[in-house]
């Protein structure tokens, strides 16, 4: 990948309430293709874990597909080493929609991770490898190359459903980082309390850490 490629396709999303913190701003970086919101609020019932674990299994194809080799074990330890969840708030209308209140019991889950002490040529064509993989895999590029205003360069994609994965190597740095994410979804259990009677579901309770990302770990 040379710096005079630019990107196949246009993001069509942002970042949103619980991108605030740091995980959530590097994901966002990394991401620019996640499906965070429908145009209704009747969402479908899904299992946090069992979303969880999709997301995941999205970002270690992916990862596996750069072909670098180095693990990154679960949870936070700093901003250029994690592997972990983050969420979003989910609107009736929309992302955008900061007329009305969240959805109740709707949750948005996100998965992220980054490695940091990652060189030029070993990022860019690790992000080549990774744009083939998911091409052959049938996963949708909407963008591969360099940004045109920032000095990185990303693979990013998505699929049927919602879904949506990718990675971003910002040079400045020597970051590589990733991850994937779905559309908003309910919690089948919606228990646990609020400490305001407005507040959104907003971030679902899951019981472990993301697993591992390896580098043979399809």
């Amino acid at each position: 990948m040379t710096e005079s490629e630019v990107a196949a396709g246009k993001s069509g999303g942002g970042c949103g309430a619980g991108c605030a913190s740091v995980v959530g701003l590097l994901l966002a970086v990394a991401m620019a293709v996640l499906a965070y919101a429908s145009t209704d609020s009747t969402y479908p019932d899904v299992d946090p874990e069992k979303r969880a674990r999709r997301l995941s299994g999205y970002s270690q194809d992916a990862y596996a597909a750069l072909g670098i080799d180095r693990t990154v074990e679960g949870g936070y330890i700093d901003v250029d080493n994690h592997n972990t969840y983050d969420s979003n708030y989910c609107y009736p209308d929309g992302l955008f929609s900061f007329a009305d209140p969240p959805v109740e019991g709707a949750y948005q889950l996100i998965h992220g991770w980054s490695i940091g002490k990652v060189d030029r040529a070993e990022a860019l064509p690790a992000l080549r490898r990774v744009r083939d993989h998911l091409k052959a895999e049938g996963w949708r590029i909407t963008r591969f190359g360099k940004d045109e205003q920032l000095e990185e360069w990303s693979v990013k994609a998505e699929r049927d459903g919602g879904f949506s994965t990718g990675i971003t190597w910002e040079a400045e740095f020597r970051r590589l980082g990733g991850g994937s994410g779905g559309p908003c979804a309910m919690d089948p259990d919606t228990s646990q309390e609020k400490d305001e009677p407005y507040e959104s579901y907003g971030k679902p309770e899951l019981n472990s850490f993301p697993p591992a990302m390896t580098p043979g770990g399809r």
